[in-house]
């Protein structure tokens, strides 16, 4: 909690904010004050990446006022609030992976002392002693000359939140910190974060979708819908807010208590034939083998998660399943095909869909387009049964908001709503199975619950899927059964 006084450090004051004629940030006001962590929470396309890129001063409002201790920050750069103690990390960490961590460290000491643009001037032992001090605030300082890209995922962000703290910050911007990482390392991360603030009286700003995180680090929250401020208070108030549960929160149980995955599905029986059998899959990018030897095998209406921590390997397995590794061995077969040696569209021919982690729509289109160009004929499985066919009507039922959203552009939509496009396009193909690459990250818990309702509906129907998942109560919830990932290497 804040033990630095109440005095207000930010205070953002009827903000607006209009895309065309969208209106993204609609009068929204709120303090932080020092010694604080303030999380702003709310579904997808609320507008809350908008406020946020306002306050950094990525954007300029239209109307509203920002301040800092007082001074405006209107119409201020990115590099001139970084210089005025503002600092900012990012959903996907900004590091240089082919630089050291402690060089990491000096270029953001370089660039806080306005140097980072003189020549002539070699990086190498500048402030080396001060970047090991902040490295050990952030318990890195024993990997400071490993270089970047050899850090595990939630070292990352550590030395990413190091490079934060360069500039000795009075603001500290976090854009869902805790993104892409396994739950131990989230809490760590916060926890960490909550004690540099006690040391340092830094307040910090954070979107997150992470509810364990908001619930136990938090010291107040503000929840956007529509582009509007539509409930603040503690963790517990927000929580217990009707709207808010309505809107955002769903029913929880994708962020609940967990029960244990089953180890075999209720609905099928190992001695079927499968649907997906994987044997002795291999996969390298270059010379780097990233799946060893994996068996796996999937039957039909049975929902299989593939489970690990960042880097593990879950999503070059589904790339590597889909053809789409550039080496790979080992025998893939599917709905009684041999797609070992085919190509991806040739696999997704057969009724393999694939929902990339990275979205891939088309952002030059409407929702509308990307749903029609994403339609295939209707399927039968082996035995004669027809599988499940999708219409644009089945589509909007089960995504709503792509209903409201179809005439616009994609590159329009937030990221929680392209992921809902990204699924809706590969159902529109009518699949026989799914490979579903981390569905719920960086989503709404309530669209997260519409993503399970999803696949619980298509494994009704008999349509398999496999998921890679890092959010264990979601991937509880709807699994049949998992498998555990580490390195490459599969243990059932």
């Amino acid at each position: 909690m804040n033990t630095h006084g109440n005095s207000t450090l930010l205070s953002v004051q009827h903000l607006h904010k209009s895309f065309g004629g969208n209106q993204a940030v609609n009068d929204v006001s709120f303090s932080l004050q020092a010694g604080e962590l303030l999380a702003l929470i709310g579904p997808n396309g609320a507008g809350k990446s908008t406020t946020f890129n306002l306050v950094n001063g990525q954007l300029s409002p239209d109307s509203g006022s920002i301040t800092l201790n007082g001074v405006s920050l209107l119409g201020r750069k990115p590099h001139e609030l970084w210089r005025m103690g503002v600092s900012r990390t990012f959903q996907v960490a900004q590091t240089f992976g082919s630089l050291t961590v402690a060089e990491n460290v000096q270029m953001a000491l370089l660039s806080a002392d306005g140097r980072s643009l003189w020549p002539w001037q070699r990086a190498t032992h500048y402030r080396r002693a001060d970047a090991l001090q902040l490295l050990e605030q952030v318990q890195l300082d024993t990997q400071a000359n490993r270089p970047g890209h050899a850090l595990a995922y939630g070292d990352v962000k550590r030395l990413e939140l190091a490079m934060a703290l360069a500039n000795e910050p009075r603001l500290l911007l976090m854009d869902e910190p805790t993104a892409g990482m396994a739950s131990e390392e989230r809490h760590a991360l916060m926890a960490l974060t909550r004690s540099l603030v006690n040391q340092r009286g830094v307040a910090v700003l954070f979107t997150e979708h992470s509810m364990d995180v908001v619930f136990e680090h938090a010291d107040r929250v503000l929840v956007m819908a529509r582009g509007a401020l539509i409930a603040q208070g503690t963790p517990t108030q927000v929580q217990a807010d009707t709207q808010v549960q309505a809107v955002y929160f769903g029913s929880g149980k994708t962020f609940g208590a967990s029960q244990p995955l089953q180890t075999l599905s209720t609905h099928t029986s190992t001695a079927d034939t499968p649907l997906l059998d994987v044997k002795g899959l291999n996969a390298w990018y270059g010379a780097a083998q990233v799946v060893f030897d994996a068996q796996l095998h999937v039957q039909r209406g049975e929902v299989v998660a593939l489970v690990g921590r960042n880097g593990a390997g879950k999503s070059s397995m589904l790339k590597a399943i889909m053809g789409l590794m550039p080496r790979r061995t080992g025998s893939v077969e599917f709905a009684g095909h041999d797609i070992s040696n085919v190509q991806p569209y040739q696999a997704a021919r057969l009724g393999l869909g694939y929902v990339p982690e990275d979205r891939r729509i088309f952002t030059d289109l409407t929702v509308l387009e990307n749903l029609q160009l994403g339609v295939q004929t209707a399927r039968r499985f082996a035995d004669g049964l027809a599988a499940p066919q999708w219409s644009l009507g089945q589509i909007f039922a089960l995504f709503p908001n792509l209903a409201d959203l179809q005439h616009r552009p994609a590159s329009h939509m937030s990221g929680g709503e392209q992921q809902m496009l990204t699924v809706a396009r590969t159902l529109m193909a009518n699949p026989l199975m799914v490979l579903l690459d981390e569905p719920s990250e960086g989503v709404a818990p309530v669209i997260v619950e519409q993503m399970g309702e999803m696949i619980l509906a298509l494994k009704r129907q008999g349509v398999s899927v496999l998921l890679s998942e890092q959010n264990t109560h979601f991937a509880q919830w709807v699994s049949d059964r998992s498998y555990t990932l580490e390195r490459g290497v599969l243990t059932s």
